[in-house]
């Protein structure tokens, strides 16, 4: 049976089982023997050593891997749709946090209520209509994000050191400002921008300070980015009147009690781009890249 080697993605278990009807699926740090590979980033680590590679399945590769990967007849497939699946997710995550979804949900199953009235009181949440949608970082996501928003008669803001065209702007119904401007308007503002050395906890105590008290903190980009300490802060004195957060400073395990005492934060561990549909996606590309398409899937 062929080999592939599934790196940095941990797959939908319907699109796992198309891809096991021609492919062993192994875990491998080193793609050298396999026949295909599915991975989140390709590293650019694999010039040359992919001997017997013939397709990828990524979300994203360098040009200098991609170039080397035509010279070689490897096929990469890669998803643009991941994008707009992340997007759904942080729009997900901003209404659940808005109207205390899973808070909710708990409380009814478990019976905590007196009456009727009392629980609809305790969850009360807010609109989204006519309130004002920051995004700081208007790259894919946040274009994919700014087109949802469109149906929800709100404001969107952004902010990004690469501002967007007159005509895209009118596409996307979005208007640029300064970050500081972005904080103090937003009623829910959302982080998109990518995690490296220049924007490493950028996000700290004057940045929460200078927002609108009350809004709503959504985080689908990494955690790195937001200083901690600031954020339980914000949320301690009402500058964040609830948040949701995709990443976590820790990860796979228990969290911290000073942000579990929160019962207005919502955390989900990093499905921001984990659909079938985006993973079969991928699946299904490199099953035609190997001759098999509909036949197998």
């Amino acid at each position: 049976m062929k080999r592939i080697c599934v790196v940095g993605i941990a797959l939908h278990k319907e699109a796992q089982k198309i891809l096991e009807k021609v492919y062993c699926v192994e875990e491998m740090d080193a793609v050298k023997e396999a026949e295909a590979a599915l991975v989140y980033t390709v590293p650019d680590e694999w010039i040359e050593k992919a001997e017997k590679l013939r397709a990828v399945g990524c979300h994203s590769c360098s040009p200098a891997f991609e170039e080397w990967a035509e010279k070689k007849g490897i096929a990469v497939i890669k998803a643009q749709s991941l994008w707009r699946t992340v997007a759904e997710h942080t729009l997900a995550l901003a209404m659940a946090a808005a109207r205390w979804i899973p808070q909710a949900d708990h409380a009814v199953r478990i019976g905590e209520w007196k009456d009727h009235e009392t629980l609809k009181i305790q969850y009360s949440g807010r609109d989204l209509q006519k309130r004002v949608f920051g995004i700081w970082g208007m790259g894919q996501i946040g274009r994919e994000l700014a087109s949802l928003l469109q149906g929800f008669s709100m404001e969107v803001l952004y902010s990004d050191i690469r501002p967007l065209s007159p005509e895209e702007e009118k596409r996307w119904n979005v208007s640029r400002v300064e970050f500081r401007e972005l904080l103090e308007r937003s009623d829910y503002f959302c982080v998109l921008v990518p995690h490296n050395a220049s924007t490493d906890q950028i996000f700290g105590k004057e940045a929460f300070s200078s927002m609108k008290k009350g809004c709503i903190f959504i985080n689908t980009a990494r955690a790195g980015i937001v200083d901690r300490a600031a954020f339980v802060e914000a949320m301690e004195n009402g500058i964040l009147g609830a948040a949701a957060l995709d990443v976590t400073w820790e990860e796979a395990k228990p969290q911290p009690e000073d942000l579990l005492r929160f019962k207005n934060l919502i955390f989900t561990p990093h499905l921001g781009g984990s659909t079938f549909e985006c993973d079969a996606f991928l699946v299904r590309g490199i099953l035609d890249a190997a001759g098999f398409g509909e036949k197998t899937v």
